[in-house]
């Protein structure tokens, strides 16, 4: 069994969150911080392992001794297509860390709009005592698009507030509890008419796109979006639209192509969206979450196997 007695990590800022327990798994090694692009080139032909997020996509042809990527997030878009990186390089990403957080954010995101706790905090800043009538989430329908490892546990929740669950899964296979399953060339038979639709899914070329026009009219009348995938996959024009037109009652979107969003961006004034900033995810203990699935994956390449966060390079994730 090979040892791999350094890593390193970029960006370093990480190395200053991690609590002591969680720095003792990895007791013997040593960690080499990169503090940006320079320190990174800088060595590049000499990692083996990296711990990384954002780090120039050039120069991985010299790369010449990297075993292991493992991505600080779920999300590869960032790092992959990753050109002249060799095939060797086993690339794992930070599936699962974004448990119970995530999930949890989205089904709050879903009250909120549902029962307009924005309209009354706005009523009792202007002392306004108006009665606001809702309808509860129990007995609707939430289309969830992408039904993976974050996507089934949104499921599991709605299930248990009484909602009916359908969705989108690039396999198509079942999932347990949720009623009808496609793939997303049909994502359309599943969207349509539902009184909700979260979106989950990776950003590839495959999901480009993915959430636009057609998808949104798809849904019932006033029904609520939440977007906590990833920024391009949802045209955000079209919700913008749709919340105009009222066919959409509310959106709530965590996830943008360019973050921050720029302060001269019109979405942070239109009515009934919520912006809020790729915050979905983000937890207390989120850092030492990372740190624990590194140390899995090291296990893992050191052991000769792969690491259970496996990316497919040729597809996205």
């Amino acid at each position: 069994m090979t040892r791999h007695e350094r890593i390193h990590v970029y960006p370093e800022v990480m190395l200053r969150h991690a609590s002591d327990d969680v720095m003792a798994l990895f007791e013997g090694r040593e960690f080499v911080p990169l503090a940006d692009d320079d320190a990174f080139l800088a060595v590049i032909d000499e990692i083996e392992i990296l711990f990384g997020f954002g780090m120039t996509r050039d120069h991985w042809p010299e790369a010449t001794n990297l075993k292991l990527i493992q991505w600080m997030g779920a999300g590869v878009d960032k790092l992959l297509p990753a050109v002249g990186l060799a095939d060797s390089v086993q690339v794992a990403n930070a599936k699962g860390s974004h448990e119970p957080q995530l999930p949890e954010f989205a089904i709050a995101a879903l009250f909120t709009m549902n029962y307009g706790f924005p309209t009354l905090r706005d009523q009792q800043n202007n002392h306004v005592w108006k009665i606001r009538r809702s309808t509860p989430l129990e007995g609707k329908t939430l289309c969830i698009n992408g039904l993976g490892t974050i996507g089934q546990s949104i499921a599991r929740r709605a299930i248990d507030l009484g909602m009916t669950v359908v969705g989108v899964r690039r396999s198509g296979e079942p999932v347990d509890g949720v009623e009808r399953v496609v793939t997303p060339d049909k994502r359309l038979e599943v969207m349509a008419g539902a009184d909700a639709l979260v979106n989950v899914v990776p950003l590839t070329e495959e999901t480009t796109g993915q959430i636009g026009a057609a998808e949104l009219e798809a849904l019932a009348e006033n029904a609520l979006f939440v977007d906590v995938g990833r920024g391009g996959v949802t045209d955000v024009d079209a919700v913008v639209a749709a919340l105009e037109s009222g066919h959409l009652a509310a959106a709530t979107i965590d996830v943008f192509d360019v973050e921050p969003l720029p302060e001269d961006s019109p979405w942070w004034d239109v009515d009934n969206l919520f912006v809020t900033p790729h915050t979905s995810g983000w937890s207390g203990d989120y850092t030492d979450r990372l740190f624990r699935t590194l140390h899995e994956s090291v296990t893992a390449v050191e052991a000769g196997n792969a690491p259970a966060n496996l990316v497919d390079r040729s597809r996205g994730y």
